[in-house]
């Protein structure tokens, strides 16, 4: 199991930071920005490679995304190193703010469901019709069920850790997982782990219980 921190893509970054990125998504970077100080760093350089490339080039030669998203990410290792105290943002409250914010903009509080016996979940508003944006808590030392996707799936570590067949993952890590990836994610002993979540798709449970719980694993996007 990898120690590395888990991290978005420079594509997704430059997405991100082109203001392209889908809105759930883009609150899950945003969130995995709250804790990660070497992706608010390139993310300052992007911003100032797309100030440049706005300030120097001809819109009419912006038609071709791909040269010019090839173009930034070339451009990245040529910026000087960003100083400490520029690249650190400083965060108030424990969670990340585009959380706080979907949670203080609800018409009522948002409140924990049970799922499982080691998993709850907190729905919250995102105002867009494509991904179901939760709060998911896993009990210390509990197994959500083994599963499947049927869709993309965003998920950033807010408190705690948790692990799967592939790795361990900590507070701030950004997963994504896609049709095919099938695991069963275990609570950490220690405390329970709070993940933020975009979830394209309703998940599919691989074991017989799948079929007694589908009416529970139903997404709604809003």
């Amino acid at each position: 199991m990898s120690d590395k921190q888990h991290c978005p893509s420079a594509e997704v970054l430059v997405e991100f930071s082109a203001g392209t990125l889908e809105t759930a998504p883009s609150i899950c970077v945003s969130a995995h920005l709250h804790y990660c100080k070497n992706c608010r760093t390139e993310l300052m350089k992007l911003n100032e490679i797309g100030s440049q490339l706005m300030i120097q080039s001809d819109p009419a030669n912006l038609d071709n995304t791909e040269s010019l998203l090839a173009t930034v990410i070339d451009k990245i290792d040529e910026l000087p190193e960003l100083s400490a105290s520029k690249a650190q943002r400083k965060a108030d409250g424990e969670l990340p703010h585009a959380v706080e914010k979907m949670i203080d903009a609800a018409p009522k509080p948002p409140v924990w469901r049970r799922l499982t016996k080691s998993l709850d979940v907190k729905r919250l508003i995102s105002g867009q019709n494509r991904f179901e944006v939760a709060l998911h808590k896993i009990h210390a030392g509990g197994k959500t069920p083994q599963h499947d996707h049927h869709g993309t799936e965003y998920t950033v570590v807010l408190k705690g850790s948790f692990s799967d067949e592939a790795s361990v993952y900590r507070e701030g890590d950004f997963i994504v997982r896609q049709p095919g990836d099938i695991h069963q994610p275990m609570g950490a002993k220690n405390g329970e782990c709070i993940c933020l979540s975009a979830l394209e798709a309703p998940i599919r449970l691989t074991s017989r219980l799948g079929f007694l719980l589908k009416p529970w694993l139903r997404i709604n996007p809003m």
